[in-house]
């Protein structure tokens, strides 16, 4: 969309509540510049990444960040240097998208996690514009956010253009997360004023999903029982393309920086853990090593050993494997929306007489015919 000389292309949901380009056969003068520009299918090559832990010293920026709180340190640098910070944030209706930041006060509200897929298209427009004026920018976003923002800008506009992405657990859909905030409203009577995938009330690793409604009161739930964040967690309704997604990770982010939780630091780094965020820096560009230089004084960081990352962030490398009752989910979700309860029944561990049918299921065929024989007696 944001590559389209004519604006022909428009970005629509699909039924899953997905966005999609869309093109507008009237206004297309059939230049072909989409096609060859998407970053789709290409193909990354391995580059030497740099690993770190790291924690911004300040504790009340950790408290408000999803993990170690490095990517405040980083946009406030980009500020003082007169630049743009761009990441995702929540507009009044709760929506996710990724907009620009001149001041750390609109910096704040990109702090945290989103677990949602936010809408890039205008940012990554006026990214590429600011680059081009040669303004500092940072940009935050998703492995592909990012693929999709170096295929617009080109050459000499990324002097001044830092990119910083995450490991990617995959998006869920922006039409379910808004389906399940209207059954928070039906429920409790009122507005959600606020959300946040990842409070830290109960700890770092304990995180917590909390949603604010109209008369401050909250409506809390950890990483088993808050329906939307369970959900996410188990795959359950993720973009289908983040389940191919093989050639964004490891070794092949296309960001100068990859940030991620330092999941397993109790054995890891016991001695650096303290329960209120850790980051794992994964530097890959000279210009991500000179951007880390630059904030390391607002930051603690220390050298991790990388054999033991993948055990407890296989996510590094590991594509997401889509639940297998996504389909069943995406049926109900046609036809009634988000429903807590039949989230939480589709994610139930099986039942005595569910486990027995499938083992009965998968039996050899003549043990089959002896089990069936019994039965029928």
């Amino acid at each position: 969309m944001s590559i389209c000389p004519t604006g022909a292309i428009t970005m629509r949901p699909d039924e899953e509540g997905f966005l999609y380009p869309v093109v507008d056969g009237e206004k297309c003068i059939s230049c072909d510049l989409c096609e060859k520009r998407c970053p789709v299918g290409a193909v990354h090559e391995a580059h030497a990444v740099q690993t770190m832990g790291a924690q911004h010293k300040n504790t009340q920026v950790r408290e408000h960040s999803s993990s170690g709180g490095i990517f405040s340190a980083l946009a406030h640098d980009v500020l003082a240097q007169g630049g743009v910070v761009f990441g995702a944030a929540f507009d009044d209706h709760l929506h996710v998208e990724h907009v620009g930041a001149m001041d750390a006060s609109e910096v704040a509200g990109m702090r945290g996690s989103k677990y949602v897929q936010s809408d890039a298209t205008e940012a990554i427009r006026n990214a590429a514009a600011l680059c081009s004026r040669g303004i500092p920018v940072l940009f935050s976003g998703t492995p592909c956010q990012i693929d999709g923002l170096l295929a617009k800008v080109r050459g000499k506009e990324r002097e001044k253009l830092l990119t910083v992405d995450f490991v990617c657990h995959g998006v869920p859909s922006p039409g379910v997360f808004a389906s399940y905030l209207a059954e928070l409203e039906r429920k409790h009577g009122q507005r959600v004023t606020a959300y946040a995938f990842r409070d830290k009330r109960l700890g770092w690793k304990n995180f917590s999903a909390v949603a604010t409604l109209e008369d401050g009161s909250e409506v809390t739930g950890t990483q088993t029982d808050e329906p939307f964040l369970y959900g996410f967690l188990q795959n359950l309704y993720l973009r289908p393309a983040c389940g191919q997604c093989t050639q964004l990770r490891g070794n092949r982010h296309p960001a100068d920086i990859t940030l991620a939780d330092l999941w397993g630091a109790q054995q890891i780094c016991p001695q650096r853990d303290d329960d209120t965020g850790l980051s794992l820096v994964m530097i890959n560009t000279p210009k991500g090593q000179h951007a880390i230089r630059r904030v390391k004084q607002q930051l603690t960081t220390f050298s991790v050993k990388t054999d033991k990352l993948l055990r407890f962030n296989p996510g590094i490398e590991e594509t997401a494997k889509m639940h297998p009752k996504r389909e069943a989910f995406f049926r109900g979700y046609a036809r009634h929306g988000f429903e807590a309860d039949r989230v939480m029944k589709l994610l139930a561990p099986p039942g005595t007489v569910e486990r027995i049918a499938k083992r009965i299921a998968h039996l050899p065929a003549g043990a089959l015919r002896r089990v069936r024989a019994v039965l029928s007696k």
